[in-house]
């Protein structure tokens, strides 16, 4: 999918710019963003249903055609259609945020208010991203029709009580006829970067996810990609029955034969121990990952350095 976003800088210049998204990206990208909580793999089940609950959606055609598609008319469901708008639309400002602002992390709002001791009440956005530069809020909208009120959008991402150096409102709208999106970044006032709060946020992400190298359930080895070493492990239906009990009847979904072909693996950077006992801070520069023709559909790695791959 090509998004078309119209980019509004901090001098108020407007340019057009074009960015690829691919399924595999807007897999990890949708799965993961706006989590107040981080990554496990026991969460594998919810992540799972929740792709294949919402595939009618993102049907190759249409996605490759950039757009998203819509379920038969006898499936039309316009509560679970706006659901996945608003689902699509916090992927799609978590993946411009890392492309755009260059953001080496990103999270749910809420769980930022938490880690600072704030109360959860009032106004706020929706995502809390760092680049090395600067903390920057995130008010992150899907539509199926129209962009709506551009300036109530901006008002809504810097209505948080977190100190940011600029607020976003990003707006993906026409997501299933002609897909546009708005990209808006003025900067504010200069702020001390946060990276006590960095840390303790990267700590819990990166702990969660660290326990896919239990060698209990997961197989995993170590490779190599443009130049840096991670790990990547296997998920495999057969490692649900070690991660849930007998009773729960998982094991019998016919999702699992598709995970057996697909042969899904999540990739991990090999220094995700030392990120889940201390956190990142801005030191750590964001992974870019280079997407070529022979790679964009079969592997993916987010500026975090948490990816996904299939079969290729």
């Amino acid at each position: 999918m090509n998004i078309r976003v119209e980019y509004k800088d901090s001098a108020g210049t407007i340019t057009n710019k074009t960015h690829r998204l691919t399924r595999l990206s807007f897999a990890k990208h949708l799965a993961i963003a706006g989590q107040g909580y981080a990554p496990r793999p026991q969460k594998l089940i919810r992540t799972l249903a929740m792709f294949f609950h919402y595939s009618s959606y993102i049907q190759r055609q249409a996605f490759y055609n950039d757009r998203f598609s819509e379920p038969p008319i006898q499936l039309s469901d316009p509560t679970e259609k706006g659901q996945f708008s608003n689902l699509a639309g916090k992927a799609i400002a978590d993946f411009l945020a890392k492309r755009i602002d260059n953001a080496l992390f990103t999270v749910n709002y809420e769980a930022a208010m938490k880690k600072k001791g704030l109360s959860i009440k009032g106004s706020r956005p929706d995502l809390l991203a760092f680049n090395n530069n600067a903390t920057f809020a995130i008010e992150a909208k899907g539509y199926s029709d129209g962009h709506g009120n551009m300036t109530t959008h901006k008002t809504q991402s810097q209505t948080g009580r977190i100190p940011v150096n600029f607020s976003v409102a990003c707006v993906s709208y026409h997501l299933y006829n002609n897909f546009q999106c708005k990209y808006h970044d003025p900067y504010n006032d200069n702020v001390p970067y946060d990276n006590e709060l960095l840390k303790k946020l990267t700590r819990q992400y990166y702990s969660g996810l660290a326990e896919f190298l239990n060698e209990k359930y997961f197989n995993y080895r170590e490779i190599e990609i443009q130049g840096e070493k991670f790990y990547e492990v296997e998920l495999s239906y057969k490692l649900f029955e070690k991660l849930f009990p007998e009773e729960f009847p998982f094991r019998h979904f016919w999702h699992f034969e598709i995970l057996e072909y697909y042969r899904p693996r999540i990739i991990l950077p090999t220094a995700i121990r030392d990120y889940a006992e201390n956190g990142i801070t801005n030191d750590i520069k964001p992974f870019i990952f280079d997407i070529n023709k022979e790679q964009e559909k079969n592997l993916y790695i987010d500026n975090d350095r948490i990816g996904l791959q299939i079969r290729g």
